[in-house]
């Protein structure tokens, strides 16, 4: 087939039996032709027009082989590249994956055509532009992101792992799902690490070459989120203070850990925390810390203790919660205690401290 589009023996055999294989043979054959690096002008339109007629063939499995024979084409001209992304599941999804030429337009397309076959064909292709990653993100089912993120050749953007991180900060399988990805961004690690359970924070450890403070950082709110899980089931001072008492003496009783703990609503282990880091009596710890018109107390009370300076927001809004809803640390809801006090540090305007936005995003961090 040097001259012809295609012979006058494959012509005699369609006509005489019009059937799928000789049809599919006759797509395969033709889009060869079409695909050549020296085909004529004229033959190239006489291709492209039984390309058109194939396309409008009753018999699915006709146009899904024409599909196929086309999906590796250099390029094409709109109206059937149109025809074939807008045909059925099992016609399009292979061209979709694996034509090269598609737009942007064209991909903007095919992510609005409510098909999920569509969607995610379009999501495995080779190195998928970061824009349209980000529409995926921004437009498509959980499900989709979820391709997106296993496509390693995809590419995503910082900002738009920050949206998926945003979007699905409490979903277990689109984590698991970035921190299999071979590669990220160290940013994007440090943001997604506060909301991973202790499982995937170990393998996120391990399947990525962190550096060793954030590998270190990691670890530790690890421990610290262990120590005040173990405090949650204690409900005696004298099993508190005995807690508390054992971090101290194994220099676990970190300021991070002593914050988080007051954040998280854990009273009685802030205050037997402050009380062997500041070496001040129990009674004379609660009669400060509830003290409201003496917050300059407090603050002296926290530097004895070596809390830093910038840790003092998050302990203050925390004291704040507590007397404005009258917190039961044994009876009430942590976790929306918590979120009452991210909500309180968000808004934290003091006089006489400044604090960045850095600050906000590290105190929020520690008790998120």
């Amino acid at each position: 087939m040097k001259n012809k589009l295609i012979t006058k023996e494959d012509a005699d055999k369609l006509a005489a039996n019009p059937g799928l294989a000789n049809k599919s043979d006759i797509a395969q054959k033709v889009s060869t032709y079409y695909n050549g690096n020296n085909i004529a002008p004229v033959c190239a339109k006489l291709a492209e027009d039984i390309f058109r007629i194939m396309l409008k063939d009753v018999e699915e499995k006709v146009r899904q082989a024409l599909s196929e024979a086309l999906k590796n084409c250099h390029t094409l001209p709109s109206d059937i590249v149109e025809s074939i992304i807008n045909d059925s599941d099992a016609v399009a999804t292979p061209f979709i994956r694996h034509y090269q030429n598609l737009s942007n337009e064209d991909m903007y397309k095919i992510l609005n055509i409510p098909s999920i076959a569509k969607q995610k064909a379009l999501a495995l292709r080779t190195n998928l532009p970061s824009e349209i990653s980000q529409y995926i993100v921004k437009q498509c089912p959980e499900e989709i992101v979820g391709v997106l993120i296993t496509n390693e050749s995809a590419n995503i953007s910082e900002h738009t792992y920050s949206s998926i991180i945003q979007k699905y900060h409490q979903n277990q399988k689109i984590n698991e799902l970035l921190i299999s990805r071979s590669e990220l961004p160290t940013s994007i690690i440090e943001k997604i690490a506060n909301s991973l359970s202790e499982e995937l924070k170990k393998r996120l450890i391990l399947s990525h070459n962190l550096p060793n403070n954030l590998a270190a950082d990691i670890i530790e709110e690890v421990k610290e989120k262990a120590a005040l899980k173990i405090s949650e089931d204690y409900s005696s001072d004298k099993q508190i203070e005995e807690l508390v008492h054992q971090l101290y003496s194994s220099n676990r009783l970190t300021p991070t850990l002593v914050v988080r703990s007051i954040c998280m609503g854990d009273l009685k282990f802030f205050e037997y925390a402050i009380v062997y880091l500041s070496n001040t009596p129990i009674l004379e710890v609660r009669k400060t810390l509830f003290n409201s018109s003496a917050d300059f107390m407090v603050r002296n009370l926290l530097r004895k203790a070596f809390i830093p300076k910038s840790m003092f927001p998050a302990v203050f809004s925390a004291l704040k919660v507590i007397n404005e809803i009258h917190f039961d640390c044994c009876k009430s809801n942590r976790k929306n205690f918590a979120h009452k006090v991210i909500e309180r540090i968000l808004s934290y305007t003091p006089n006489n401290d400044e604090l960045s936005e850095e600050d906000i995003r590290y105190l929020v961090s520690k008790i998120s």
